[in-house]
């Protein structure tokens, strides 16, 4: 047994900055909405509740949490049974309207009228040109938008990343095709699991941006290093039974929208330079990903 490689294995993973497998990631919303619909038996104020929880996951102090959905769960119910309209024990039912609905099951009740989230700056969408690189939520919501507490990535390192990219595309331009061939084998790599294939697509200073929004448990900061970053992409997008793969137009470009039960769960864009990608930019957070679901 490789004690070095399970101790490696559980450090990035239990951490605030660790990384798990994205079909974990997304079971661990559901049964966390599910736990504090139970307690509060409204899909809105268990959406707030869980928010909550990655409010205070985020806070905390660095440091390994040996078993993060245990201490996610612990922390929602004694948040839910402070609050004045939680009702003590969870119910042993599952909420309606969440089965089958994918990680943005309770955040789906409370969905704007169609057209107002894609007017907000931060929404991702299908072929949507004029966001960010990143994704970044403007300060305002629009009207109709819910008003969330963006607890991703920090902003500063964010700022200097895109900045970074600019600077990238200027100095190493690269067409259409050759972006869409780097992005094809991307998806091949990761598809297959293959982090050696991965990392040679890597610059050795690549950056990746893991944008949960504080509502599902992503690296509190960009992740940097050709090791690093394919160490993390190929934890998170570890093949597994129901999630795929798809090349789409992200923000305008050649990118990838990761589809898990058939929703998609996260849209990636690459930054390349000298045709290496010298950022990888992972929108997971489902509010900016109602574009695509809303069919």
């Amino acid at each position: 047994m490789d004690v070095a490689g399970s101790q490696e294995k559980r450090t990035r993973m239990n951490g605030r900055q660790g990384i798990a497998p994205l079909s974990e990631l997304l079971e661990e919303r559901r049964y966390l909405l599910g736990l504090a619909y139970g307690l509060l038996r409204s899909a809105s104020r268990a959406d707030d509740a869980v928010e909550e929880t990655y409010r205070r996951w985020y806070a905390m102090d660095d440091g390994e949490i040996p078993n993060p959905r245990a201490w996610l769960a612990d922390t929602l119910v004694t948040h839910c049974r402070s609050r004045p309209d939680g009702l003590g024990e969870p119910g042993a039912y599952d909420p309606p309207g969440l089965a089958g609905r994918g990680h943005d099951s309770a955040a789906a009740r409370d969905a704007p009228a169609p057209g107002a989230a894609a007017e907000s700056l931060g929404a991702l969408g299908p072929g949507r040109k004029g966001a960010s690189p990143g994704g970044e939520p403007s300060g305002d919501a629009a009207p109709g938008v819910r008003r969330v507490h963006d607890h991703g990535p920090r902003y500063e390192a964010v700022g200097e990343l895109a900045r970074q990219s600019l600077r990238a595309f200027a100095a190493g331009r690269v067409t259409a095709e050759q972006h869409r061939a780097v992005v094809r084998e991307f998806r091949t790599a990761c598809e297959t699991g293959d982090r050696g294939r991965l990392a040679a697509l890597l610059a050795p200073d690549v950056s990746a941006v893991f944008d949960g929004g504080g509502r599902i448990r992503t690296p509190e900061h960009p992740v940097g290093g050709a090791p690093h970053v394919a160490r993390s992409l190929a934890t998170l997008l570890t093949p597994s039974p129901g999630l795929a793969l798809a090349e789409a137009s992200v923000n305008g470009r050649a990118g990838l929208v990761v589809r898990c039960g058939g929703r998609v769960a996260a849209a990636v864009t690459l930054d390349l330079r000298a045709h290496l990608i010298i950022n990888v930019w992972l929108v997971l957070n489902p509010d900016k990903l109602r574009g695509w679901n809303r069919s």
